[in-house]
């Protein structure tokens, strides 16, 4: 089967993480939150969100909560479980099941923000750069992108061992020197932070505890000089 680990999510993986997670979720706090507080930082403002990997969309209400109706909230996942949910506790969002790499529902450079929070260390990897076109596709000229993913200090591979039928891997790596290194993106900011406390540390302790934040802008010429 081709992109088989896709399928898994699809087919039962996300549903299945969504169970393992359903109590954070309904204890999810905006004030908490490394996205959610990282746009009130800049003062963000955008007319369209999308977050990629949204479950139940409890940090797409957050941010609702924060920026208010005159923005458009939407969001994808794989977790059939999850959407459900969420279409019905949070009205204000669009929400529907779906992959990174097929944003087909969405036009060109027609979202301010894209968030995509633990979404590319699990993704295939003859998928990983058809999920970056779609991201850079439907973000808008200027527009700002967010990225959390897993710390680490070199690629590495994994056994993911949520999936138990084959051998299925997480990739963890920073993403966001993807984007860095075509040029077309500049950091604006960069933060590692604990996943068990929750909070940015100034030191490093346990490499496998830790996640990163990333904030990137889109300007296809700054980076030429």
């Amino acid at each position: 089967m081709n992109n088989i680990q896709k399928e898994a999510f699809l087919e039962s993986e996300a549903n299945d993480w969504f169970d393992r997670n359903v109590e954070a979720i309904n204890n999810f706090n905006k004030n908490d939150d490394v996205v959610c507080n990282l746009i009130k930082k800049y003062s963000l403002n955008p007319r369209k969100i999308l977050e990629i990997g949204t479950s139940s969309g409890h940090r797409l209400n957050g941010l609702y909560e924060i920026i208010g109706d005159d923005c458009k909230y939407y969001g994808i996942d794989p977790s059939k479980k999850a959407i459900e949910f969420g279409t019905v506790k949070f009205k204000k969002l669009n929400l529907e099941i779906g992959t990174a790499d097929n944003l087909n529902n969405f036009e060109n450079e027609s979202i301010d923000i894209v968030i995509v929070g633990f979404v590319f260390y699990v993704i295939d990897r003859q998928l990983l750069l058809k999920v970056v076109s779609e991201i850079d596709r439907v973000l808008s000229k200027n527009g700002m992108l967010i990225i959390v993913d897993f710390f680490s200090e070199i690629p590495k591979k994994n056994k993911y061992h949520h999936i138990k039928n084959f051998e299925a891997y997480s990739f963890k790596q920073n993403y966001h020197d993807i984007f860095i290194s075509t040029k077309l993106y500049s950091l604006i900011d960069f933060n590692t932070v604990s996943h068990s406390l929750n909070k940015l540390l100034p030191d490093l302790l346990d490499y496998n505890e830790l996640y990163t934040c990333a904030l990137l802008k889109k300007n296809m010429y700054e980076g030429y000089k």
